[in-house]
C-alpha cells in the first residue's frame, strides 16, 4: 500500500511534525539534502504594507531610542522567521541549507561545474557537491539562529505580520485625535491627487501637447501641496490664493483633455487631422491660461480651418450620417405651423404656370383673348406625416 505523499517519516522529527502543511507544490527537481525528497515551495505570507503614518511612527521611535533599536533589521527577521516556519512545514525534512537553497541561491555555492557529481543526481552520488557561501557559514549567523528558533508552521497558522486590528484601532484613534487643519489638507491633497490620476487614464492618443501638459500639472500640484502640508491654513495665508490657482490651472487642463480626447476618438483614422486641430486650438487657447505673454486683445472666437486631405475625406463624412427618406420628409414637416408651436397635421403646396394668347395657335380663333394670360398648368401637392399625393393639371385656351 503507497504511503500518503504528504506524510514524512523521520525519527528525528517530533510527532506533530510528521504531516505536511502548507505546501503549494514541488519545487521542480530540486531534492532535499537529508532525505532526498522532492523540495517543496511553502505559502508564504506577504511583506506588510508600509503606510506613510507606520513610516513616520518608525521615524519617531528612532530619534526616541537613537541608533539602538534598528526597525528594519526587526522587520527582516519577522519576514525571515515567517519564511522559514511556511519552509519546514513544507518540507518536515529540511535542513538549513536547504531553505538557502531555495530562499538565497545566491549564498549556495555550487561544486566545481562541469564534474560528475555536480550534474548527477543519482542517489550513487547524493548530496550534490556544494556549501553555503562564507557569510552563510560565519559563527553566529543570523539566519542559523532563527533557523534554529523558528518552528514548523503553515502560513495559514502564523500570526500575521500585520496586524490589521491592531493597525484598525490606529486609524480610529489618529481620526479621534487629528487637528481639523491636518484633515483637511490630507482631504485636498488625495482629491487632487486621484482627480489628476482620472485625468491621466484618459486616451488622447499621441497628442505631445497634452502629455506635456499633464506632466507639467503633475509638477504644479506636488510643488502646491508640498507648500500646503508645511503651513498650516489660514484666512491671510498665501496657500489659499495658491489652491484658487492650482483649481483653475486643473480646470484648464480638463478642458484641454476633453477636446483631444474627443479628436482622438472621433479622428482614429486621420491621426494628423486631429493633431492638427488640437495644435491649433492649444496655441489658440493658451493665453487663456496665464502661460503666455499675451495681451487682452487676443482672438475672442477659435475659427482655424483645416484642409482635408483625400484620405480623410471619408473619415469626415462618416462623422455625419445621412438621414432617410422619411427622416427627411419628417424634418420639413416639422418647418410648418412655428407660431402655434406643433407641426402640421396637413401640408398643401400649389404650384402653377401661366403662358402668354400671344403666338398660340389657337389666337386667330379667340380674338378677345390675343393679349390675355392664361394658367396653362397646375400641379397639386398634399402630404402628411404618412403618405404624399400629387396631382398635374393641364388648361388650354380652346
Amino acid at each position: 500500500m503507497a504511503k500518503p505523499e504528504n506524510v514524512v517519516f523521520s525519527a528525528d522529527l517530533k510527532p506533530e511534525e510528521h504531516l505536511r502543511r502548507g505546501s503549494a507544490g514541488v519545487a521542480g527537481s530540486m531534492k532535499l539534502l537529508k532525505s532526498y525528497q522532492s523540495m517543496h515551495v511553502p505559502y508564504t505570507q506577504d511583506a506588510p504594507l508600509m503606510t506613510e503614518d507606520m513610516h513616520e511612527e518608525r521615524l519617531q521611535a528612532v530619534e526616541a531610542f537613537g541608533d539602538s533599536f534598528d526597525f528594519s533589521a526587526q522587520l527582516e527577521k519577522e519576514i525571515l522567521s515567517s519564511d522559514m516556519s511556511a519552509f519546514k512545514a513544507a518540507n518536515p525534512d529540511a535542513v538549513f541549507e536547504d531553505f538557502i537553497r531555495w530562499h538565497s541561491p545566491g549564498d549556495w555555492e555550487n561544486g566545481v561545474e562541469g564534474s560528475e557529481s555536480s550534474k548527477s543526481f543519482a542517489e550513487d552520488n547524493w548530496p550534490p557537491q556544494g556549501r553555503l557561501s562564507k557569510r552563510m557559514s560565519e559563527q553566529g549567523n543570523m539566519w542559523r539562529n532563527i533557523w534554529n528558533d523558528a518552528h514548523a508552521l503553515p502560513a495559514s497558522e502564523q500570526k500575521p505580520l500585520l496586524d490589521p486590528n491592531r493597525e484598525g484601532e490606529k486609524i480610529l484613534h489618529y481620526l479621534e485625535t487629528v487637528r481639523p487643519h491636518q484633515l483637511l489638507e490630507q482631504m485636498i491633497c488625495t482629491a487632487f491627487r486621484a482627480s489628476a490620476d482620472t485625468l491621466n487614464q484618459t486616451s488622447y492618443g499621441d497628442l505631445k501637447q497634452m502629455a506635456t501638459k499633464m506632466d507639467q500639472l503633475y509638477l504644479t500640484i506636488a510643488s502646491v501641496l508640498k507648500s500646503l502640508q508645511a503651513n498650516c491654513l489660514s484666512p491671510g495665508s498665501e496657500i489659499i490664493e495658491d489652491l484658487r490657482r492650482l483649481s483653475g490651472v486643473f480646470e484648464h487642463v480638463e478642458k484641454l483633455l476633453t477636446l483631444a480626447a474627443s479628436l482622438h476618438r472621433k479622428f482614429l483614422q486621420a491621426p494628423r487631422l486631429s493633431e492638427a486641430i488640437f495644435s491649433d486650438y492649444y496655441n489658440f487657447y493658451l493665453p487663456r491660461m496665464g502661460t503666455a505673454s499675451a495681451s487682452d486683445n487676443f482672438q475672442k472666437e477659435f475659427d482655424k480651418k483645416q484642409e482635408v486631405r483625400v484620405r480623410e475625406r471619408s473619415v469626415v463624412s462618416n462623422m455625419f450620417t445621412h438621414p432617410t427618406a422619411n427622416q427627411s420628409w419628417r424634418k420639413v414637416l416639422s418647418m410648418g405651423n412655428l407660431l402655434n408651436g406643433h407641426e402640421p397635421i396637413l401640408r398643401e403646396i400649389i404650384f402653377s404656370m401661366r403662358d402668354g394668347v400671344k403666338g398660340n395657335h389657337y389666337a386667330s380663333r379667340t380674338p378677345g383673348l390675343h393679349q390675355q394670360e392664361i394658367e396653362t398648368y397646375r400641379m397639386y401637392i398634399c402630404g402628411t406625416s404618412n403618405d404624399l399625393r400629387v396631382a398635374l393639371s393641364v388648361t388650354s385656351c380652346d
